[in-house]
């Protein structure tokens, strides 16, 4: 796992794996990122998950995105990205800092297994 700075930080990390063959990435970014990453990774399918370090149990984040990689009907790019924060009302309050979305533009991927949000 590793811990992005930057959305070029995170494109740059995509465009190694891509000549590596890999289709998926899975990094750490801080809270302040989360906005930015959803603008600019827009054509990439993402996982935005709170990470409390010593507090979170990471294994039903991971079975997540398994699932999630499991159900693409083509190859696509798939992103985690582990949001790091001391509570997990620092990531809520990244996610209210966003601007609201239409319901149209909202992806259906809670099919039950995302026991792990609060």
């Amino acid at each position: 796992m590793t811990h992005m700075k930057s959305v070029n930080a995170i494109l740059d990390a995509l465009a190694a794996q891509q000549q590596q063959g890999e289709t998926s990435l899975i990094v750490t970014i801080e809270p302040g990122l989360v906005e930015e990453a959803t603008n600019t990774l827009r054509d990439y399918r993402k996982l935005f998950a709170p990470v409390v370090p010593g507090v979170t149990d990471t294994a039903p984040i991971y079975a997540a995105y398994d699932k999630m990689r499991a159900n693409l009907t083509a190859p696509a790019h798939t992103l985690l990205l582990l949001v790091e924060c001391q509570s997990i009302e620092e990531f809520r309050e990244a996610l209210g800092r966003m601007p609201i979305r239409h319901s149209s533009e909202w992806r259906d991927l809670d099919d039950g297994h995302l026991e792990f949000l609060p």
